[in-house]
Protein backbone atom coordinates (compact mmCIF):
# COMPACT_ATOMS: atom_id res chain seq x y z
CA UNK A 1 0.00 0.00 0.00
CA UNK A 2 1.25 2.88 -0.83
CA UNK A 3 1.44 6.65 1.56
CA UNK A 4 2.34 9.11 -1.27
CA UNK A 5 -1.35 10.67 -1.10
CA UNK A 6 -0.99 10.64 2.46
CA UNK A 7 0.53 13.77 4.01
CA UNK A 8 2.89 13.70 6.82
CA UNK A 9 0.65 15.21 9.25
CA UNK A 10 -2.35 13.09 8.46
CA UNK A 11 0.11 10.37 9.08
CA UNK A 12 1.11 11.51 12.19
CA UNK A 13 -2.23 12.07 13.42
CA UNK A 14 -3.21 8.33 12.59
CA UNK A 15 -0.46 7.13 14.74
CA UNK A 16 -1.12 9.27 17.74
CA UNK A 17 -4.81 8.38 17.74
CA UNK A 18 -3.67 4.35 17.40
CA UNK A 19 -1.72 4.63 19.83
CA UNK A 20 -4.23 6.32 22.47
CA UNK A 21 -6.71 3.80 21.49
CA UNK A 22 -3.88 1.25 22.39
CA UNK A 23 -3.69 2.99 25.66
CA UNK A 24 -7.12 3.66 26.80
CA UNK A 25 -7.57 -0.57 26.06
CA UNK A 26 -4.78 -1.06 28.36
CA UNK A 27 -7.47 0.81 31.37
CA UNK A 28 -10.85 -0.50 30.40
CA UNK A 29 -11.25 -3.41 33.27
CA UNK A 30 -12.52 -2.75 36.44
CA UNK A 31 -10.43 -2.36 39.75
CA UNK A 32 -11.00 -4.67 42.45
CA UNK A 33 -12.11 -1.36 44.47
CA UNK A 34 -14.79 -0.89 41.94
CA UNK A 35 -16.29 -3.99 42.30
CA UNK A 36 -16.22 -4.40 45.81
CA UNK A 37 -18.29 -0.61 45.69
CA UNK A 38 -20.72 -1.79 42.85
CA UNK A 39 -21.56 -5.36 45.43
CA UNK A 40 -21.92 -3.65 48.06
CA UNK A 41 -24.62 -1.19 46.81
CA UNK A 42 -26.50 -3.94 45.23
CA UNK A 43 -26.17 -5.80 48.09
CA UNK A 44 -27.68 -2.75 50.05
CA UNK A 45 -30.51 -2.51 47.52
CA UNK A 46 -31.36 -6.19 47.74
CA UNK A 47 -31.47 -6.00 51.55
CA UNK A 48 -33.89 -2.42 51.22
CA UNK A 49 -36.63 -4.72 49.06
CA UNK A 50 -36.65 -7.60 50.81
CA UNK A 51 -39.18 -6.44 53.66
CA UNK A 52 -40.98 -5.09 50.73
CA UNK A 53 -41.57 -8.04 48.95
CA UNK A 54 -42.30 -10.09 52.25
CA UNK A 55 -45.41 -6.95 52.70
CA UNK A 56 -46.41 -7.27 49.18
CA UNK A 57 -46.99 -11.38 49.20
CA UNK A 58 -49.83 -11.61 51.48
CA UNK A 59 -51.28 -8.74 50.24
CA UNK A 60 -50.56 -9.63 46.66
CA UNK A 61 -52.01 -13.58 47.42
CA UNK A 62 -55.49 -12.24 49.35
CA UNK A 63 -56.50 -10.56 45.97
CA UNK A 64 -55.68 -13.47 43.93
CA UNK A 65 -57.87 -15.81 46.43
CA UNK A 66 -61.09 -12.90 46.42
CA UNK A 67 -60.76 -12.83 42.48
CA UNK A 68 -60.67 -16.38 42.20
CA UNK A 69 -63.87 -17.09 44.83
CA UNK A 70 -65.99 -14.40 42.87
CA UNK A 71 -64.47 -16.36 39.76
CA UNK A 72 -65.85 -19.83 40.92
CA UNK A 73 -68.73 -18.59 41.65
CA UNK A 74 -69.17 -16.87 38.80
CA UNK A 75 -69.00 -20.36 37.01
CA UNK A 76 -71.19 -21.41 39.66
CA UNK A 77 -73.98 -18.98 38.61
CA UNK A 78 -73.46 -19.72 35.06
CA UNK A 79 -74.02 -23.39 35.69
CA UNK A 80 -76.87 -23.31 37.34
CA UNK A 81 -78.74 -21.42 35.06
CA UNK A 82 -77.45 -23.66 31.73
CA UNK A 83 -78.47 -26.71 33.79
CA UNK A 84 -81.56 -25.34 35.30
CA UNK A 85 -80.08 -26.65 38.57
CA UNK A 86 -78.78 -25.02 41.80
CA UNK A 87 -75.64 -25.02 42.98
CA UNK A 88 -74.42 -24.51 46.63
CA UNK A 89 -70.99 -22.68 47.61
CA UNK A 90 -70.06 -23.76 50.57
CA UNK A 91 -67.30 -21.97 52.96
CA UNK A 92 -65.36 -23.60 55.62
CA UNK A 93 -64.13 -20.84 58.22
CA UNK A 94 -60.75 -20.86 59.93
CA UNK A 95 -62.45 -21.69 62.78
CA UNK A 96 -64.38 -24.72 61.01
CA UNK A 97 -64.00 -28.17 62.74
CA UNK A 98 -62.92 -30.67 61.86
CA UNK A 99 -59.71 -28.69 61.15
CA UNK A 100 -58.44 -30.30 58.26
CA UNK A 101 -61.82 -28.56 56.01
CA UNK A 102 -60.99 -25.18 57.62
CA UNK A 103 -59.67 -22.21 55.24
CA UNK A 104 -61.39 -23.42 52.90
CA UNK A 105 -64.58 -23.63 50.24
CA UNK A 106 -65.71 -26.07 47.56
CA UNK A 107 -69.04 -25.77 45.05
CA UNK A 108 -71.67 -29.04 43.77
CA UNK A 109 -74.73 -29.36 42.55
CA UNK A 110 -78.37 -29.69 44.89
CA UNK A 111 -80.51 -31.39 42.81
CA UNK A 112 -82.67 -31.62 45.33
CA UNK A 113 -82.35 -28.32 47.09
CA UNK A 114 -81.77 -29.32 50.58
CA UNK A 115 -78.59 -27.48 51.24
CA UNK A 116 -76.90 -30.82 51.76
CA UNK A 117 -74.16 -32.44 49.51
CA UNK A 118 -76.38 -35.89 49.03
CA UNK A 119 -74.22 -38.91 47.34
CA UNK A 120 -74.33 -38.78 43.64
CA UNK A 121 -74.43 -34.82 43.41
CA UNK A 122 -71.89 -33.22 41.31
CA UNK A 123 -68.58 -31.44 42.58
CA UNK A 124 -68.37 -28.52 40.44
CA UNK A 125 -64.92 -27.45 42.31
CA UNK A 126 -63.51 -29.25 44.35
CA UNK A 127 -62.35 -28.67 47.87
CA UNK A 128 -60.08 -25.56 47.43
CA UNK A 129 -57.20 -23.95 49.99
CA UNK A 130 -56.58 -20.52 50.85
CA UNK A 131 -53.07 -19.62 49.50
CA UNK A 132 -50.57 -18.85 51.85
CA UNK A 133 -50.71 -16.22 54.45
CA UNK A 134 -54.54 -16.00 53.67
CA UNK A 135 -57.48 -17.15 55.76
CA UNK A 136 -61.23 -17.24 55.62
CA UNK A 137 -61.80 -15.07 58.63
CA UNK A 138 -66.12 -15.47 58.50
CA UNK A 139 -68.47 -16.22 55.96
CA UNK A 140 -71.78 -15.24 57.47
CA UNK A 141 -75.34 -15.94 55.11
CA UNK A 142 -78.96 -16.62 56.17
CA UNK A 143 -79.67 -19.84 58.10
CA UNK A 144 -80.30 -22.36 55.40
CA UNK A 145 -81.89 -24.81 58.09
CA UNK A 146 -80.34 -27.50 56.79
CA UNK A 147 -78.97 -28.66 59.73
CA UNK A 148 -75.51 -29.28 58.27
CA UNK A 149 -72.54 -27.38 59.85
CA UNK A 150 -72.29 -25.00 56.99
CA UNK A 151 -75.84 -23.87 57.22
CA UNK A 152 -74.71 -20.36 58.07
CA UNK A 153 -71.56 -20.30 55.64
CA UNK A 154 -72.94 -21.35 52.31
CA UNK A 155 -74.99 -19.34 49.50
CA UNK A 156 -75.92 -20.40 46.34
CA UNK A 157 -77.79 -19.86 43.10
CA UNK A 158 -81.05 -20.98 41.80
CA UNK A 159 -81.51 -22.13 38.09
CA UNK A 160 -82.55 -18.14 36.96
CA UNK A 161 -78.87 -17.41 38.78
CA UNK A 162 -80.65 -15.21 41.71
CA UNK A 163 -80.05 -16.20 45.54
CA UNK A 164 -80.96 -19.41 46.16
CA UNK A 165 -83.67 -19.70 49.04
CA UNK A 166 -84.86 -21.32 51.83
CA UNK A 167 -88.18 -21.30 51.58
CA UNK A 168 -89.68 -17.40 50.50
CA UNK A 169 -86.31 -16.69 52.59
CA UNK A 170 -82.97 -15.77 49.99
CA UNK A 171 -79.73 -16.81 51.42
CA UNK A 172 -77.25 -13.83 51.35
CA UNK A 173 -74.68 -12.70 52.88
CA UNK A 174 -70.69 -12.27 52.71
CA UNK A 175 -67.54 -13.51 53.33
CA UNK A 176 -64.07 -12.30 54.86
CA UNK A 177 -60.48 -13.10 53.87
CA UNK A 178 -57.77 -11.70 56.08
CA UNK A 179 -54.12 -11.90 55.38
CA UNK A 180 -50.83 -12.14 57.25
CA UNK A 181 -50.91 -8.14 57.14
CA UNK A 182 -54.53 -7.83 59.02
CA UNK A 183 -55.91 -6.84 55.47
CA UNK A 184 -59.27 -7.65 55.31
CA UNK A 185 -60.81 -7.89 51.53
CA UNK A 186 -65.03 -8.78 51.73
CA UNK A 187 -67.11 -10.10 49.18
CA UNK A 188 -70.70 -9.44 49.34
CA UNK A 189 -73.25 -11.66 47.99
CA UNK A 190 -76.84 -10.23 47.42
CA UNK A 191 -80.21 -11.64 46.10
CA UNK A 192 -79.54 -10.99 42.67
CA UNK A 193 -77.05 -14.08 42.65
CA UNK A 194 -73.75 -10.78 42.23
CA UNK A 195 -70.82 -11.11 44.49
CA UNK A 196 -69.15 -7.93 44.87
CA UNK A 197 -65.42 -7.51 46.39
CA UNK A 198 -65.53 -4.42 48.74
CA UNK A 199 -61.89 -3.38 48.99
CA UNK A 200 -60.94 -1.63 52.83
Amino acid sequence: MSHQGISKSTRGFIMRTVLRRGHLCKNLGFTTVELLVTVGIMATVAAISVPIFKNFSPSYNSKLAVRDIVSQMQLARVHAIKNRVTTVVAFYPKTFSPTDQANSYLIYEDTNDNWIQDAGENHLVSRTYMPAQVTISSATFTDNLSGESTDTTSCGFDSQGTAARTGAVYVIGNIALKNNNNQTRTINFNATGKARISMP
